[in-house]
């Protein structure tokens, strides 16, 4: 009796920490590659009716509070993804952000890995195929999980980052 309970607890345990499937997965040109960590920034451009997200293995160098000066990575083992949507509040200039579903919206998205020294694009003709969806937005923080594959290559599984700037 006492192995089932603590095969119960332990099940319950590994479920309320992550323990499932849900996990963020990368898949670049055929090969998975490691998030061991995941460091997630963002930025909120009202003027352009964009949210940027920036999810990486590594700890980027940002310039400006912005996720766009981040260069494509040159160091093995490194690799980041890149999320551009519009924007699903144009309305509210403001809070533009909301959550919600973005999918439509996804402008631009990337992977660029520090192994080879390159990235793959996921845009075709401007739109990218695929699901986006906003959980969660604070002042402090977006949450969401996305779903897009293109060829051998693919993104999916839940995500968090830090807003740096909403702004411009």
């Amino acid at each position: 009796m006492k192995k089932l309970i603590v095969l119960v607890v332990a099940a319950l345990f590994a479920a309320g920490c992550g323990g499932g499937s849900s996990s963020w997965t990368v898949k670049y040109k055929g090969k998975d590659v490691k998030f061991d960590k995941t460091i997630g920034n963002a930025n909120f451009r009202p003027d352009l009716q964009q949210g940027q997200i920036v999810i990486s293995n590594f700890e980027p160098a940002i310039k400006n509070d912005s996720v766009m000066g981040i260069a494509d990575t040159r160091n093995p083992g490194e690799a980041f993804v890149g999320i551009y949507f519009k924007t699903n509040n144009q309305a509210d200039y403001n809070n533009s952000v909301k959550a919600g579903d973005v999918s439509e919206n996804i402008t631009s998205l990337w992977i660029s890995n520090g192994d080879d020294k390159q990235r793959v694009s996921f845009a075709e003709g401007g739109k990218v195929a695929g699901t986006l969806e906003i959980t969660e937005v604070t002042e402090t923080t977006i949450k969401g999980k996305i779903n897009v594959t293109k060829g051998d290559s693919s993104v999916s599984g839940p995500f968090e980052a830090k807003i740096l700037k909403k702004t411009p």
